[in-house]
């Protein structure tokens, strides 16, 4: 006698094979973008314009820097104190102190080549301990294995080159969703065949959360520089716009720097510092504003 599986279970079963598809989708998707394009276009805008987000971050940071020493001594002043050589020096060691990790960041942005920042990176990440990673990585591992597997598809390989990537990068939203598809993997293989219908319509509702979550990281990538300038690149005329406007961003800063230059002057008597290479304290890390955090990319 044939067992008969309920009728509900059959379209849940199969509605969980479709959301399995989109996930991958989506998953390929994002590894293409991350791996393949990124990578592409920010080698071709650098090509176009490194020389002159190279002289923009410079100038910025210089700006910024000044700005700084200007506006500490500024509030002296407008306390009714004496800027004594002691004060005025005081006041810069502190900024050249501020500043010093930006212009470090600076120099890894711009004078690293590709291979001494992904050792860079490696080096850092071979002492980032991350417990839920690893075991995370482990378990991906055994379901990936021929043993488990059965066979050595060049879809499993897809997936496993997935995994590498996501443990490499230390992307543990990533590592999850990898999860989340070797396990819509065993069950639509039949290893939840003893399931009842509340159980796989929870399966299906994790997996559709699961699935929006990657779609939803997909379409949120896709909006950030540099894929919105994917087309762009390619624009002849759109390059000449961008870089009379990162000219015209240069020349603003270096404007900026020619006012604060007086304005020190001005309020010491005396010409700029130099600046100093200042390996912060532990204390002075607390030092709110990330000045690269979020140009050029965020990437580099």
């Amino acid at each position: 006698m044939s067992i008969t599986i309920h009728p509900d279970i059959q379209k849940l079963c199969s509605r969980l094979i479709e959301l399995n598809v989109e996930l991958r989708e989506a998953m390929d998707d994002w590894h293409r973008l991350s791996i393949e394009v990124r990578p592409r276009l920010h080698s071709m805008y650098q090509q176009y314009f490194g020389d002159l987000e190279r002289e923009l971050q410079i100038t910025a940071l210089r700006s910024a820097e000044l700005f700084r020493r200007v506006e500490l001594l500024s509030i002296k002043v407008s306390r009714g104190e004496v800027l004594t050589k002691q004060v005025v020096d005081l006041i810069n060691q502190v900024v050249d102190s501020e500043y010093a990790r930006f212009a470090m960041r600076i120099r890894e942005a711009f004078d690293m080549d590709m291979e001494q920042r992904e050792r860079s990176a490696t080096h850092a990440q071979e002492h980032l301990a991350d417990g839920e990673l690893v075991k995370m990585y482990r378990t991906l591992a055994k379901q990936l294995h021929p043993d488990s597997t059965g066979d050595d598809s060049l879809d499993t390989a897809t997936v496993w080159h997935r995994v590498q990537q996501a443990y490499v990068s230390k992307n543990v939203s990533q590592m999850k969703s990898l999860l989340s598809l070797m396990g819509a993997d065993d069950m639509t293989k039949g290893q939840a065949s003893d399931w009842d219908v509340d159980r796989w319509q929870l399966e299906v509702e994790k997996m559709e959360t699961r699935v929006r979550v990657e779609q939803r990281k997909l379409r949120k990538l896709r909006s950030e520089e540099p894929f919105t300038m994917e087309h762009l690149l390619d624009n002849e005329s759109w390059r000449s716009s961008h870089r009379r406007n990162l000219e015209q961003a240069v020349s603003a800063k270096q404007h900026e720097i020619s006012e604060n230059t007086a304005r020190y002057t001005e309020l010491t008597g005396g010409s700029l510092p130099p600046g100093s290479e200042v390996v912060k304290s532990k204390e002075q890390q607390s030092f709110e504003e990330d000045f690269l955090t979020n140009t050029y990319f965020g990437q580099r």
